[in-house]
């Protein structure tokens, strides 16, 4: 991520959850990184929420996929944009 200004564009309960949205955001070539993760991983019990962040520059496309109609039911809780 080489732009220094970065927007979170969803947070999630589950890491298996954030990490199927950072797959799908990368595959689609948007930069993106999990913040919280390793403490999530580490201490589950703590429920803290995992952060998925992307460059501003890539805020608007990074949202359109988001927001992109695909199937959620496998997810427990969804996630917050």
């Amino acid at each position: 991520m080489d732009n220094r200004e970065f927007a979170t564009i969803a947070t999630f309960s589950s890491m298996e959850e954030a990490q199927v949205v950072k797959s799908m955001l990368a595959s689609m070539g948007i930069e993106c990184q999990l913040v919280n993760d390793m403490v999530a991983d580490i201490l589950p019990m703590l429920e803290r929420d995992i952060r998925l962040i992307v460059n501003r520059s890539d805020l608007p496309k990074a949202q359109q996929i988001m927001k992109a109609k695909f199937d959620k039911s496998g997810f427990k809780t969804g996630w917050h944009v």
